[in-house]
């Protein structure tokens, strides 16, 4: 494995082609930082590639979980209404059901006096950590719930920075001398870029980052916004209800998160 390259999501969702892009915009960040040999850890200048490198890990781990999370939970919810009826209860049941036979149990209640797991007589708070909300929340350390838009600035900073980056220019700098550019006409045909193009071609790479920039801290907050709420029913009383609408929300959201239609989210 090659860890400084930044792998592209592998999913053809439009939130994903998107976070693509992003990713393709700081790969260059992970390559000039990331370490090569023991010598590349020592000194002042590794200091400061070290926390660009280790940003870029995260962020890479950030998209990645964004797009995998919100699938899991359109497939949860999924379930939930399709194989449990939208029977919190029924869902729970099952799913404890599942954990024992798995992991077993050291608790006596677990089991009849056979032996056997019991499926009856089960108390509610016995099934607390197998409703669907609790497996909808991570009830651990984990980059997409611990996470707010604040913390993906760094992020949208190397975005920018990256639309004002050219190697034409910085060529022309060390060189002195012109350096023609070129780009793909209409005519299929290769034609050199007059000045005016590429000052247009800047002008467009930095409202394509603002852009993106934009893209990824409203999606930050969403997040957010999702996870607070699947926290709050996670840990409260409120999992022993079905929650159908909540559900409902939380899914359609989901999907239009990646879709790409944020103007349909409702938690925002």
């Amino acid at each position: 494995m090659n860890d400084s390259i930044m792998r592209p999501i592998d999913s053809q969702q439009p939130l994903a082609k998107a976070f693509n892009k992003v990713i393709s915009k700081v790969s260059t960040l992970r390559i000039m930082t990331s370490p090569r040999i023991f010598a590349d850890a020592k000194g002042e200048e590794a200091s400061f590639k070290m926390v660009y490198y280790y940003q870029t890990v995260l962020w890479e781990k950030w998209l990645h979980e964004v797009v995998t999370r919100l699938n899991e939970w359109v497939n949860i919810i999924d379930e939930y209404f399709d194989e449990f009826e939208g029977s919190w209860r029924y869902y729970a049941l099952s799913k404890r059901l599942d954990f024992l036979k798995e992991y077993g149990s050291d608790e006596d209640d677990d089991y009849n006096e056979d032996g056997i797991f019991k499926t009856e007589g089960i108390k509610d708070e016995q099934l607390r950590y197998h409703t669907v909300f609790r497996d909808l929340y991570h009830d651990c350390v984990d980059i997409v719930q611990d996470c707010c838009a604040d913390d993906l600035l760094p992020l949208i900073e190397a975005i920018d920075t990256n639309s004002r980056f050219s190697a034409i220019d910085v060529l022309q700098n060390v060189s002195g001398k012109k350096i023609p550019s070129y780009f793909m006409g209409d005519d299929g045909q290769l034609h050199e870029a007059t000045f005016a193009d590429g000052e247009l071609l800047k002008a467009r790479k930095m409202v394509e980052a603002e852009d993106y920039g934009q893209l990824v801290h409203a999606v930050a907050d969403i997040m957010a916004r999702l996870t607070a709420e699947l926290d709050r029913i996670a840990h409260s009383d409120a999992v022993f209800d079905d929650q159908h609408d909540l559900l409902y929300a939380i899914q359609n959201d989901a999907y239009a998160l990646l879709d790409l239609k944020l103007q349909t989210v409702q938690h925002k």
